[in-house]
């Protein structure tokens, strides 16, 4: 039968050795020595911590105090801001209905112009058909117009009739544009009053602009004099 034994080395009992040593050993406490306050020491460190206290307290009110001015700023500053863009959005659908007014005044009185020199057309071919219907034209084309020194009765007829039908032509005309004629007294009356709406007109977009220029300049101003107003009804109330 073959004995068998276990080699420890030095170094590796000798450090369990130191392990089992150190874990039977209890550690000492060490305890930081009381020290002894005056009783002046006392009241200064009571004193000290009551003006902590009372600093915190007071920063603590103080900052309550600023978050609801602020709060109440803050309202009244989005009520002005709203107020600034209901009346800037007012002012542009103004400006915007102006604009669409103008362009419409301009469309009429292109077309009654144009509408005018037409009539003026009209009335010129009509006044020159009634001087020529005092003459005879040929059949050809271009048509000739000539007067016989001695005029035959179907000459003088057919004379009298060009001259009846191109009056004719022209009392219908005359008829029917009578309420148009742009040499009465209501045309006259008529421009006088597109004019003075194109001042009003050009004043209001003069106003308008102003606005929108200043228009951020007046809500500052306002916010400044609203806060103002709440820092002072925050005073009263102290």
């Amino acid at each position: 039968m073959v004995q068998s034994s276990i080699v420890v080395p030095t170094t590796s009992q000798k450090r369990t050795n130191d392990e089992e040593a150190s874990n039977t050993q209890s550690p000492e406490e060490i305890k930081r020595p009381r020290i002894q306050e005056s009783e002046a020491g006392q009241k200064r460190n009571k004193r000290l911590f009551g003006a902590l206290l009372g600093t915190l307290n007071k920063f603590k009110d103080e900052t309550e105090k600023n978050s609801e001015i602020d709060k109440k700023r803050q309202a009244i500053n989005e009520k002005l801001h709203e107020k600034l863009e209901r009346e800037r959005a007012q002012l542009q659908e103004s400006l915007r209905e102006r604009r669409e007014e103008k362009m419409r005044q301009a469309e009429e009185k292109l077309e009654k112009e144009k509408q005018l020199w037409q009539e003026k057309k009209e009335r010129s071919r009509l006044q020159q058909e009634e001087l020529l219907a005092n003459f005879l034209k040929t059949t050809t084309q271009p048509a000739l117009y000539y007067l016989p020194q001695k005029l035959t009765d179907s000459m003088q007829s057919k004379i009298n009739q060009q001259k009846e039908q191109a009056s004719g032509a022209k009392r219908n005309f005359d008829g029917e544009n009578c309420n148009d004629d742009p040499l009465t007294d209501n045309e006259e009356e008529r421009k006088e009053n597109e004019k003075a709406k194109e001042t009003e007109r050009d004043v209001n977009d003069r106003r308008f602009s102003e606005y929108e220029s200043d228009g951020e300049e007046k809500e500052i101003r306002a916010s400044k004099d609203t806060s103002d107003k709440v820092d002072q009804e925050a005073t009263a109330k102290e």
